[in-house]
Formats: C-alpha cells, sequence, structure tokens
C-alpha cells in the first residue's frame, strides 16, 4: 500500500490498534474493494455517531489495500469556510514531480477556480495513479466537515469515474448538522454506491474487546453491564476501561462509572496522571487540530524535550505518531479526545497556545488561530481581517474574503461593524454564484438592521433559492438606493449585476440593456466583473434587438477566438451564443469551444456552464452528435456539481436534441421533464420556458407529430387578442376567408429563428397555411442570409408550397437550395441552370440533418410529380438516406427507407452495425481518438481518466475489429460509407 495523502486518523504500520468485530461492515466494504479491482470505481459512505468508530472501521478497510495507493484527508470543523481545504490534503503528499503535471491542483490556493476545473485535473491525477496497474482509494474521514468546494469537486470526481479502479471511502456523521442532504443527493446519483451503517457493538464483540484491553478475561456479568452502561459505543467501552480500576469493574455494588456522559472527566483524569510536559505536548496538540510535525507541536507546546514528553502521551492511548515519516508527525488519536482536551484548557492557556500556533502554521491558517485567541472584541484584529479580506477579494479569492469578514464580524464589538461586515461576507460568497456557504446564515443576515446591503445580500439568496420576484423586488429596491450613495458603488454593483440575472431569465432585454449599463458607469470594476456586466448587457440587447444587433456590444473582442483574453471569456461566450443564434456553426463553436478549453485550464468563466450546453447544440447542427452528446454530458456533470438550478435549463435542452434525432424516446422524455421541473421550481420564467418548448417541438419534430408540435410551441406564442383573429383560427384551416387573419407570433426572442423554424413547420403540418405562410415570411425577414438556416428556410417554403398545392414552385424552391447534383451542392440546378444563391457550401455551413430533411423532401415530391428520372430521384434519397445514416438518425432513416421502399428501391446497405454496438462513451472517445488526440487529451477534454479512455478503447478495438488507433479513422468512416 502506497500512502500518497494525508489523515491525522490514518493507521501506521507500526501501531496496532485494537479492532473488534464490525464483521458484516467489513465484509461489505471488502466487497466494494473487491469490485473496485475488478475494474470498477465504486463510493462506499460509511456512517455513525462520532466515535462510533467509523474510523477504525476504514483503517482496518485500507490496511488491506495493498495494492492501492492510498489519499487521505479528513475534514475540519474550523476550515470548512476555507475553500479546497480537504482537496489539498488529498494532494499534499503526491510525488511533486506527479503532482506538477496537475497545477490546479498544485496551487496552494483552490479559491476562484471552478469545481468541475479541479475535478477534471483530480481526474487526471488518479489516472496516472492507476498506472502502475493498482488501485486508488480516496478516503475522506469526517466528510461532514469538508469544505463546500472540496465537496463538489469530489462530487464531480466521483460521478465521472467510469471505468477505474477507484474507491472512493468517505465517513461521515449521522448526528452532525452538515452531513446529510448533499451526501444523500450524491449516492443516489450514483450506480454504484453502498451506504455502510456503524451502530454500537455487541456483547461478544464488546466482551473481546474488553479482553484485549484489559489483557484479560472478564466475566459475563460484567460484559452485560458493560455493554448496558455503554450501549456499546467503542470510545465509551474504552474510556471505563482505562478509567476504573479492575477490581471497581468487578464490584457489583459499584453504581456509576465513566460513561459518555463523563467522557471529558475521563479525559481529564487521564491527564491528570502525565507528566506537565506531556500535557502540554497533548493540549498543543488540540490546539494545533490536526497532523503536525512533533517539533513544531513541542514549539507551541513550550517543551523543551518532545520526545520525553511524547513518550506518556503515546502510552496513554492519546497520541498517535508516525516516525517513519521524514518530520515525525503526530496527532490526537480521536476527535472526540480533542473536544475533551480542548474543553478542558483555560482561556489564558488557550489563547497563549493559539497566539503561539499562529507562529507555527503557515499565514492563511494563523488568522484563525488569532482569531480563536480572542477572548473577546478586538477591534484591531477585526480590522487587520477586514484588510485581509478585502485584498483577497481584489485578487478574486471571494470565499476566503468571506471567511474572513466573517470572523472579522465575530470580533466587532460595534453592531453596526459587525453586521456590516457579516453582510458584506455573506457579499463576497454570494459573489461566487455558490449559495451554499451563506444560506446558512440567513437567519442572521434577516436580524440585521433595514438598509441596502441587507436588501442586497438577502435578494441574491432569494434569486439563487429560485424565489424570483422576492429576489427582483429586494434588489431593484437596493440598487436604487446604492446608486443614489456614492459610498454604496460596491453594493449597487452586486445588486445590479444580479438584477440583470432575473431580468434575463424573464427576456426582458431592454430592462437588462438599462441596469447593466448603469452598473458599467459605476466603473471601478476589475476586469473580469466588467466583462460579465458587458455579456450581460449584449444579451439584453440580443433579447430586446436580436444577435445582429447585439453583435456592436462584443466589437472589442478579437476575430480569432484564440486570441481573446481569460478576462474576456463572458463576452466571448456570449458572442457565440449569438453566432448559434443567426445560424454561423462555424463562427460559434470557435467562440465555445475556446471558452471550454479555457475552463478546464482553470480560467473560470462565470459563464462556462451555459457554453457547454450551448456549444452541445452547435455540434448537434453541425453534424458531429457524438461530440454533442459528449458536451451535453460534461454540461450535465457541471450541473451536478453546484447546487442550484439557474442555467440548468439549456443543458437539458442540449441532452434532448441527440436523444430526440436517434429515436432514444425515453430518455429525451426523462429529460424535457427535468425541463418542466425546473421551470415549477423557478416559477416558469420565459428563458426556461423556451428551453422547454423548444425541447418538445425537437421532440416531436423527430417523431413527425405535427400536432405536438405545436402544443409544445403553444406557452411561446402570443395569446390571440383581436376578434376577426379568433374567428379566422375557429374556422377551416384551409378556408382562406375563414383563416385570413391568422397570426401566430412568438413571444420571445432566445434562438428565434429557430422557435420561428418549427412554428412554420408545426402550422404547415396541421394545416394552417394562412398562419404557416405569415410565419413563413417572418422568418425570412429575421434571418439575415448566412448560416445553415437557408436550407432550412428552404424547406419550409417547399413544404408550404407543397400544401398550398403549388408543386411546381416547391420543386423550384427545393432545386435551387441544393444545387442539381447531391455530390456537387454548388452544380447547376434541376434545369440545368447555375444556382443564383448557392448552396449550403457557399457560405462555409452544413447542417446535416437539416439538408438530409430538405433532400428527402425533394425527392419525394420528384416521385409525386413524376418529375424528372427515377434515378434522379434515388439519388436524392440515396443522398438524404446516407447523412441520415451516419448521424444515426433513426426516426428520419426509417421514414426515409420508408419513402425509397414506396418506390420499389431498398435502402443502401451500410455497414453499421459495428458503430451500432458501440456505446455513447465509447463513441465519444472512438472520435477524440481518431480525431488525433493522445488519452490524456482525450481524457482531458471529456472529463474523464486516462484509465476510462483505455478500457474504452480496448472495446472500440474489439467490436471494430482492429488492433490499433492507426486503424480508428478508417474503421470509423468504413463502417459509414
Amino acid at each position: 500500500m502506497s500512502v500518497a495523502g494525508s489523515a491525522s486518523d490514518a493507521s501506521a504500520p507500526e501501531e496496532r490498534e485494537v479492532f473488534v468485530g464490525r464483521r458484516s461492515e467489513s465484509e461489505r466494504l471488502a466487497a466494494c474493494v473487491d469490485k473496485v479491482r475488478g475494474g470498477e470505481a465504486w463510493l462506499a459512505v460509511v456512517q455513525g455517531e462520532a466515535g462510533i468508530g467509523k474510523s477504525a472501521l476504514i483503517r482496518q478497510v485500507v490496511s488491506s489495500l495493498e495494492d492501492f495507493t492510498v489519499l487521505w484527508a479528513v475534514g475540519d470543523p474550523s476550515e470548512t469556510d476555507l475553500p479546497g481545504g480537504v482537496l489539498s490534503q488529498l494532494v499534499r503528499r503526491v510525488d511533486r514531480e506527479l503532482a506538477s503535471r496537475f497545477p490546479l491542483l498544485a496551487r496552494p490556493d483552490a479559491a476562484g477556480v471552478s469545481p468541475h476545473s479541479l475535478g477534471g485535473q483530480l481526474l487526471l491525477l488518479l489516472g496516472a495513479l492507476q498506472e502502475s496497474g493498482g488501485g486508488v482509494a480516496v478516503v475522506v474521514d469526517d466528510a461532514h466537515w469538508a469544505d463546500p468546494l472540496s465537496s463538489q469537486v469530489l462530487g464531480f470526481v466521483v460521478r465521472r469515474l467510469w471505468a477505474d479502479r477507484v474507491l472512493v471511502l468517505m465517513a461521515t456523521r449521522t448526528d452532525s448538522e452538515q452531513s446529510g442532504e448533499a451526501l444523500e443527493r450524491l449516492v443516489r446519483s450514483v450506480d454504484r454506491a453502498t451506504r455502510v451503517e456503524v451502530a454500537g457493538l455487541g456483547e461478544d464483540e464488546v466482551d473481546e474487546l474488553a479482553r484485549r484491553v484489559l489483557a484479560v478475561r472478564v466475566t459475563p456479568e460484567l460484559v452485560t453491564r458493560l455493554h448496558g452502561y455503554t450501549k456499546g459505543h467503542p470510545l465509551y467501552v474504552r474510556t471505563v476501561l482505562a478509567e476504573v480500576p479492575l477490581q471497581v469493574l468487578g464490584d457489583e455494588s459499584a453504581r456509576r462509572w465513566p460513561v459518555h456522559q463523563s467522557l471529558r472527566a475521563g479525559i481529564g483524569a487521564v491527564l491528570g496522571r502525565l507528566p506537565a510536559d506531556a500535557v502540554a505536548l497533548v493540549e498543543a496538540l488540540a490546539v494545533l487540530d490536526g497532523r503536525f510535525p512533533l517539533v513544531g507541536v513541542a514549539r507551541v507546546a513550550g517543551v523543551d524535550d518532545a520526545v520525553r514528553a511524547l513518550e506518556p502521551a503515546l502510552a496513554a492511548g492519546l497520541v498517535r505518531w508516525w516516525p517513519t515519516d521524514s518530520v515525525g508527525p503526530v496527532a490526537l488519536v480521536h476527535g472526540l479526545q480533542r473536544d475533551a482536551v480542548y474543553a478542558g484548557i483555560g482561556p489564558e492557556r488557550r489563547r497563549a497556545l493559539h497566539n503561539s500556533a499562529a507562529e507555527v502554521v503557515g499565514s492563511g491558517a494563523a488568522w484563525a488561530h488569532r482569531v480563536a485567541a480572542a477572548t473577546s472584541d478586538d477591534p484591531v484584529l477585526a480590522a487587520e481581517l477586514e484588510r485581509s479580506a478585502n485584498a483577497e477579494a481584489l485578487a478574486g479569492r471571494n470565499a476566503l474574503a468571506a471567511t474572513r469578514l466573517l470572523w472579522a464580524s465575530s470580533l466587532s464589538g460595534d453592531r453596526p461593524e459587525r453586521e456590516r461586515r457579516l453582510l458584506t461576507a455573506c457579499a463576497q460568497w454570494l459573489l461566487t454564484l455558490q449559495p451554499w456557504a451563506a444560506v446558512r446564515l440567513r437567519a442572521q443576515v434577516e436580524e440585521c438592521a433595514e438598509g441596502t446591503l441587507r436588501s442586497c445580500v438577502l435578494g441574491v439568496m432569494d434569486l439563487l433559492a429560485g424565489r424570483l420576484a422576492v429576489a427582483e423586488a429586494r434588489l431593484t429596491e437596493a440598487w436604487q438606493e446604492a446608486l443614489a450613495d456614492p459610498d454604496a458603488s460596491w453594493v449597487a454593483l452586486l445588486a445590479g449585476t444580479f438584477l440583470t440575472v432575473i431580468t434575463i431569465r424573464q427576456c426582458r432585454g431592454a430592462r437588462t440593456v438599462d441596469i447593466a449599463g448603469k452598473t458599467l458607469a459605476i466603473g471601478d470594476l476589475d476586469a473580469g466583473t466588467s466583462d460579465f456586466i458587458r455579456a450581460v448587457l449584449a444579451t439584453g440587447r440580443m433579447w430586446d434587438q436580436g444577435p445582429g444587433a447585439a453583435l456592436l456590444d462584443v466589437a472589442h473582442l478579437p476575430v480569432e477566438a484564440a486570441e481573446a483574453s481569460n478576462d474576456q471569456l463572458a463576452t466571448l461566450a456570449t458572442r457565440g451564443v449569438m453566432h448559434l443564434f443567426l445560424g454561423r456553426l462555424a463562427a460559434a463553436r470557435a467562440d465555445l469551444v475556446t471558452v471550454a478549453h479555457r475552463d478546464r485550464l482553470g480560467a473560470g468563466s462565470k459563464l462556462s456552464h451555459l457554453s457547454s450546453s450551448l456549444l452541445a447544440v452547435v455540434e448537434y447542427l453541425a453534424g458531429d452528435w457524438s461530440a454533442s452528446e459528449s458536451a451535453a454530458d460534461r454540461a450535465l456533470a457541471i450541473a451536478a456539481a453546484h447546487d442550484h438550478v439557474l442555467g440548468d435549463a439549456a443543458t437539458w435542452f442540449a441532452a434532448v436534441c441527440v436523444q430526440a434525432g436517434r429515436g432514444h424516446w425515453e430518455a429525451a422524455e426523462e429529460s424535457v421533464e427535468a425541463l418542466e421541473r425546473i421551470n415549477r421550481m423557478l416559477g416558469d420564467p420565459p428563458a426556461e420556458r423556451v428551453y422547454a418548448g423548444l425541447a418538445g417541438a425537437v421532440l416531436a419534430q423527430a417523431r413527425g407529430d405535427h400536432a405536438a408540435m405545436v402544443r409544445s410551441l403553444a406557452p411561446l406564442v402570443e395569446p390571440v387578442t383581436r376578434p376577426e383573429d379568433r374567428a379566422g383560427n375557429s374556422g377551416a384551416e384551409g378556408d382562406e376567408a375563414g383563416a385570413g387573419d391568422d397570426r401566430v407570433r412568438l413571444r420571445f426572442k432566445p434562438l428565434w429563428l429557430w422557435q420561428q423554424s418549427l412554428l412554420v413547420e408545426a402550422l404547415t403540418g396541421t394545416g394552417r397555411l394562412t398562419a404557416a405562410a405569415r410565419a413563413l415570411d417572418d422568418f425570412w425577414r429575421g434571418y439575415d442570409g448566412s448560416g445553415y438556416l437557408r436550407v432550412v428556410g428552404a424547406r419550409l417554403g417547399g413544404q408550404l408550397a407543397e400544401a398550398q398545392g403549388r408543386p411546381r414552385e416547391a420543386l423550384a424552391i427545393y432545386a435551387q437550395a441544393l444545387g442539381g447534383d447531391p455530390e456537387d451542392p454548388d452544380g447547376p440546378d434541376a434545369t440545368g441552370n447555375p444556382v443564383a444563391t448557392g448552396g449550403v457550401g457557399d457560405v462555409g455551413e452544413d447542417a446535416p440533418l437539416f439538408r438530409a430533411m430538405l433532400e428527402h423532401a425533394y425527392g419525394r415530391l420528384l416521385v409525386a410529380t413524376r418529375t424528372g428520372s427515377r434515378r434522379e430521384a434515388a439519388r436524392w434519397f440515396k443522398s438524404a438516406h446516407d447523412r441520415f445514416d451516419t448521424l444515426r438518425a433513426e426516426p428520419f432513416l426509417q421514414r426515409c427507407g420508408t419513402d425509397l421502399a414506396a418506390m420499389g428501391l431498398t435502402a443502401p446497405a451500410h455497414a453499421r452495425q459495428h458503430v451500432l454496438a458501440l456505446t455513447e462513451r465509447e463513441v465519444s472517445v472512438a472520435h477524440l481518438i481518431a480525431g488525433g488526440k493522445t488519452n490524456q487529451e482525450a481524457a482531458t477534454e471529456l472529463y474523464v481518466t486516462q484509465k476510462t479512455v483505455e478500457y474504452h478503447l480496448s472495446n472500440i478495438y474489439a467490436k471494430l475489429g482492429i488492433s490499433s488507433r492507426r486503424h480508428l479513422a478508417e474503421a470509423l468512416r468504413t463502417s459509414r460509407s
């Protein structure tokens, strides 16, 4: 076993603790270990009350992992607000050369880095540690005290362990306020997870423990009595056995023993028998609360001979020692012992020890000891903490700034100062867009005096909790008041920034532009915040005037996405979204891929979640459905790492696209339902409503169900208000007199052209031809002439002409858009004339699904009208069939095949069975490796380990009948030809 981490409760080879019982629990964990050795990653959560033996059980299991590398960490109640503390423990003692390959993990401060970026590098590290052939155990004891960032990172990693020999072992208290909900969600979200409950020992186990501790056999009566008093709690049993002389234990007339209620007194009695230097050493360890070099502990304790002081403490069972470690670290055996020792230290002695500890530990931890040393209000220290917090905030380390401001608040004697610092701490936490740290202080915030900052903080809390109406009222009030107060400019900035989040979700573009513009005018903003607000302003303009007009708001960006700085990622992502909405897929992809790449490197884009989702949409439209599925999968993993649902709608919509396109109906329906749940949770805001409506319409389109498309799009359509419109809609849809004023208009701007195209198709398919014609006119008025939407518009125009009984006009529209040869998009049209407006290839864009749908429509109409030769129609059918086949767009492929069969033709045979045999994850890996990426590059992009990539590659080679990556690209091409 290679121990590559740090934990105060980690077992040392030279120490043999007394461990009894736990047979059932040990067998369940051993079964997990066996599965991990067989190549399956597992999560095991060990739960129980404090001191019940969770750590001992874990140490016993880990002692059997000779072929594993073990990463250790222990949650620390004093560091729950310090971002990345547990994560840094896990990697602290990994070989430096290896750790240097993952720079985000090697950073001393993880604040400001997104959980999924850190998680991606931790996955790569876990992959590297498996290269020797052994497994990896990630052990987190006292996980209920893990800092939120580390918990998010571990949650992300556990969900991305696909084919790895990795065991994630967490111990948590069932009686802790911090434990429960987040860990429960993680366990439910992972297929390979087990929960092990640890309860008190049985009588036989208490008997064995007593015999091994006392080295004598005890009577059955004594065992029964001991078990009854302690309820089998191992630490309480040991306390009784250590405190009560053997003759007293055997005296049945003795009525009271030192059980758990007197644990502090029992440990106090143990300390009372130790030499003064040993007591000082134990007290110093209680103050330091962790595993520290013996020399440093002795310095804090004021002990001259550290080794001599250590001996009695070891003999008393209070201290653990790792003498083979280069610095000889020591730690208290159990957290309950630490608590009892610490509680028994007098105020003056405690203050002296904390002051000494501040001189020994690192500068970051020193602040915590200085705060602990303060026994009353300390305005000077509070002011120092606030200055330090301001410096951290300027550097973008908002979570660290929040922690120090909270400490400063606790040391402030003046109530206004105390409340101001508390509220500012909450504001700093909220700026990270992670609500968990601030939300737990809501009760304290509500007790603060009324004021602008209080309204702002409560408003942001309401926003992150999904209470949008209340949030908007509070933030509007705070924003307006702060704008009028020159000394509250930073509050105006905070309130304005989050207020725009609400107005964007409501698709109120003009209001968003107004708020963002006034917020930007405040000035004195750091580059990242300024860029984010500029992105919000541009988005507001896009919602108000359309993406073409909004491009002017991001004109400051370099043309080449790769040349943008990390401080421009928010506006770069926004530009990519604008290109997507305009149908310019190549430009959209360039921008969004750059944002995703920088995000993996730790740039910390505030729009990384949305960028990944919409990149999946771009890949879907561009025809790389494997890349789309992979991007959507990553976006869902990123979403799961956060505790709020703002922005998740785009992620689920991205997932629906390929699921529907391939006919995976159950998965698509589950994604649509997830969108509906988000809408209900947030009160059905317009942005989420758009994604839900689009998702339902795309699913219905794949099924060829036009009536269902109409139903899905109905919430996105303005209600009919004019009497003549209502009358027109009530008559026969084909009756021009009854439907002459049939107008159907969309209400929201996001993805407007896509909405409009689906609307035209739905109206045409349900026979509402007048409304469809008007909607198509609106489509062409909103289209700027570039991108793949030219093909979409041509298909819609042709289908409408067919439905109106004008087949020759439809043929001309199809031919004009496609050209005369499926193999030559820029060739002559069906009449032999050159194409005037050019095919899709002229604008450098291609959307294979929509082009195939157009080719299918053209071939079908050629047959129906008996125009041209049968051979010509078959060529268009074959071209459409090939495109559908390459995409594996089964519903569209089946309809195309049915039409071919109606012509008396057989659908082209393809060697697709090999590709169809690949799982979606294997397809993602295959395409990245075939594109020339190394295993680590593929793992980095997919947020998995190298081991997972290797595992999938071996399966891919077997299924495709090849032996190396040299043949992979050709095998994939052959399978599609």
